[in-house]
């Protein structure tokens, strides 16, 4: 098995490379546009194998860094695609959470978890902050999520919730692996915060374009 490490960690690199360029095209296409929708699917489509990659890599050669990362790109990822499937839950039940949503996102809670009390029982390391906000990051993205299939249609609930979501997660997936990079690259950065910066820039950008979309809905009721 341990023969699989290196070709994982080339094809991860690799596609993780690809996402950092790809990724940016979803960003400033037209949103539900032809475009955006391709280059999406695309940029999904390389983060899924760097995922299927990065689980591979945590299974034969274990990091409590690379779990908590792992956890949460999966989490915003898979999270901001499948709400696409749930925008109106208010009106089809079919747009209520599946068994899938929930074995995911538990399983995701209990990664946080797990990453946690390894940050508090001192096995993390030199990576103890990253790790802990990586964990932070998913256990908030997981709750958040289990709030929502338990009572669809209770606060915070809105015909333009799923937008909001499915920017800020996939906004959050980006960050992730522009983290990683930034981390593996960008080493004239000092740590932490050569891996903590993209979550913090675009956990801003997030709250600043969600603002944006709220108030121009409210100015004009045919917006979006």
């Amino acid at each position: 098995m341990t023969s699989l490490f290196d070709p994982a960690l080339i094809l991860h690199i690799t596609c993780g490379l690809a996402a950092c360029v790809v990724g940016l095209a979803p960003i400033f296409t037209r949103k539900g546009s032809r475009l955006h929708r391709l280059w999406g699917k695309l940029f999904v489509g390389l983060m899924a194998v760097l995922l299927a990659c990065a689980w591979l890599m945590t299974v034969l050669q274990f990091s409590p860094y690379f779990l908590a990362l792992s956890a949460t790109a999966t989490m915003t990822l898979f999270s901001g695609v499948r709400v696409l499937g749930r925008k109106r839950p208010d009106l089809r039940r079919a747009d209520r959470a599946k068994a899938l949503d929930w074995i995911v996102t538990l399983g995701v809670v209990g990664v946080g978890a797990w990453v946690l009390v390894l940050v508090v029982t001192g096995q993390t390391g030199d990576l103890a902050a990253v790790s802990s906000a990586l964990a932070y990051g998913a256990l908030v993205y997981g709750v958040w999520d289990l709030w929502r299939f338990a009572r669809p249609t209770d606060w915070p609930f809105s015909p333009n919730l799923w937008n909001y979501e499915h920017l800020t997660k996939m906004l959050g997936a980006y960050g992730a692996v522009l983290s990683a990079f930034s981390g593996n690259f960008l080493t004239f950065l000092p740590a932490p915060w050569s891996q903590l910066w993209p979550t913090f820039l675009f956990q801003t950008v997030t709250l600043i374009w969600i603002a944006v979309l709220i108030v121009r809905r409210r100015r004009s009721p045919a917006f979006g």
